[in-house]
């Protein structure tokens, strides 16, 4: 009777139902309040955690994946003979040696965009117009293009390295010798003994191009290894695993035996 005479005289329809939740004691309001609150939290907190947790396990499968890597498919006599356009091959009575050259896109381009601006670096200290140290040196002599030239060794060495240096890999019964060189006489040389079998595959080892991992040729013998050839065309590293494998022959564990047929 209250309700219909509260809607007859245009009173709120929320009046009763305030006047019931407000008579409930404020304390237990507030505690029943901060318990789901409480609760709240502590489920985004567990949904964090456990994606985290997900997120971790994830990115450690996957290293562990790169970094074992996958096996190297060992080329047929046909494919051997056939060889690569950017790989030349040296067959000889006690090794076997290959050869390629890196020539990646990144490299010309850098080697190109230095070579530009020393050009004009050096036109421009001709001219009096290039600041060193911060002073203007109007009439140049010996020594500053010698400081010039010396300074831009290294970028020039970075693009050389890109585009002209080679990779000589030499394949003997007993060691295998890889030679990296930037220029004649500069660069690095890895020595691998191989004993009774030899173990090549594509893995991750901690070089990457464009913010993607990029596999290397890694040999394994003896319970050692070496990597190598990171940057060069995927093509090229596929070939030169295949043909490394082959001249050592395929190992033990990957090749499939035949089944044993007794003599009656």
């Amino acid at each position: 009777m209250r309700f219909r005479m509260g809607l007859f005289y245009g009173q709120p329809e929320t009046t009763l139902v305030q006047a019931s939740v407000g008579s409930l004691p404020t304390g237990k309001r507030i505690a029943r309040s901060g318990e789901l609150g409480q609760v709240h939290r502590m489920g985004i907190r567990d949904d964090f955690l456990a994606k985290l947790a997900a997120l971790k396990e994830s990115a450690t499968v996957r290293k562990a994946a790169l970094l074992a890597g996958r096996p190297a498919k060992v080329l047929t006599t046909e494919e051997l003979a056939k060889g690569h356009p950017k790989v030349s091959a040296i067959i000889g009575f006690q090794a076997t040696v290959y050869e390629t050259r890196m020539g990646g896109c990144f490299g010309w381009f850098w080697l190109t965009f230095t070579t530009v601006l020393c050009v004009a670096m050096f036109y421009g200290l001709s001219r009096g117009s290039v600041k060193v140290s911060g002073a203007l040196v109007e009439q140049a002599v010996w020594w500053d293009y010698l400081g010039l030239a010396l300074f831009y060794v290294p970028f020039f060495l970075v693009g050389f390295a890109f585009t002209i240096a080679r990779y000589r890999v030499e394949l003997t019964d007993d060691m295998i010798i890889v030679r990296w060189r930037i220029l004649p006489y500069v660069g690095w040389t890895w020595r691998l003994p191989v004993g009774d079998e030899a173990k090549v595959s594509l893995a991750f080892r901690g070089s990457s191009e464009n913010d993607k991992p990029s596999a290397a040729i890694v040999v394994a013998a003896q319970g050692k290894d070496i990597d190598f050839g990171a940057f060069l065309a995927d093509d090229v590293k596929e070939f030169l695993a295949g043909a490394i494998q082959h001249y050592y022959g395929e190992p033990a564990a990957a090749a499939v035996s035949s089944p044993f047929i007794p003599n009656d």
